[in-house]
């Protein structure tokens, strides 16, 4: 079984979605890609320190991995 985990590029995480977006927009839309950013990072840190973790939920293990490999 493989799990695709789609998420953006670095790239698409600095460029706000819509060209004709409103500044309110653009803040909501910078803190919604800033929140999934910290909660990739909290779930590699969480199994970096926890290794009893690994394997308890197959989708936390993709996370992990993902994060790993594109830092």
């Amino acid at each position: 079984m493989t799990i695709a985990l789609n998420r953006p590029h670095r790239h698409d995480l600095a460029v706000p979605t819509s060209a004709g977006t409103t500044p309110e927009q653009r803040r909501r839309e910078g803190a919604t890609r800033d929140l999934a950013v910290r909660h990739l990072q909290g779930v590699s840190t969480l199994l970096s320190h926890r290794t009893d973790l690994r394997g308890v939920h197959a989708f936390a293990d993709v996370v992990e991995e993902s994060v790993r490999w594109s830092a």
